[in-house]
């Protein structure tokens, strides 16, 4: 537009999954949802050269008129042209997320840059909101709390069974272990976990 690239994306009425998930949407396969999204992240993540996502979050994340999940609103990506490198941008700046969905080591470092072990953080943020229906650290409303917690190493409270496959113990583990390590090298990449995402959709637990 105006002899500038510009994205367009499709309009979908479903709008998106965290509200969706809210209304029409409440008795869907919310692992099914989870495992599109691990799909399209997962995608950015081994292009050559990788896209950080840097904005997920439920609200970013858009229904299908099939009733899938697809990944929304690009304005903070960045491409990681050298993984060790510099990417050009800081947490200071104005652009950067709502601190609910960030990993926490942008409340640490103010140095700290985007990178693919922070989208993992985010992700497992963006799962628990599906799930549950409840942003992180919901039982927060000031940021300074928030960042209070992620200091003292406190993580997202456990869910209280909104959906069956919160009490799915590899549902637990994967957020809490795989993609909430507040050491960023400790968190599985994208490419493991769409295949244990994969694993739990195809071999659900019943649920007593």
């Amino acid at each position: 537009m105006g002899g500038r690239p510009s994205m367009v994306m499709q309009w979908y009425d479903k709008g998106c999954a965290a509200e969706y998930l809210k209304g029409p949407g409440l008795g869907v396969n919310r692992m099914s949802l989870i495992y599109d999204v691990t799909q399209g992240l997962n995608y950015l993540h081994t292009l050559s050269p990788p896209i950080v996502h840097g904005d997920l979050k439920g609200n970013n994340v858009l229904i299908t008129n099939e009733g899938h999940a697809v990944l929304s609103d690009f304005g903070l990506s960045k491409v990681i042209e050298d993984l060790v490198g510099p990417t050009g941008y800081t947490p200071s700046s104005p652009e950067v997320g709502p601190l609910r969905w960030q990993a926490p080591e942008f409340v640490e470092d103010e140095k700290c840059k985007l990178g693919l072990e922070t989208d993992v953080w985010s992700f497992g943020c963006t799962a628990y909101e599906l799930l549950t229906n409840y942003t992180p650290y919901y039982y927060r409303t000031k940021d300074a709390l928030i960042m209070r917690d992620m200091r003292e190493g406190i993580k997202p409270p456990g869910p209280d069974g909104m959906s069956p496959f919160t009490q799915d113990e590899r549902v637990i583990t994967l957020l809490y272990d795989a993609c909430w390590s507040f050491s960023p090298s400790s968190r599985l990449q994208m490419s493991t976990i769409v295949l244990q995402v994969g694993e739990i959709c195809a071999n659900p637990k019943a649920i007593a």
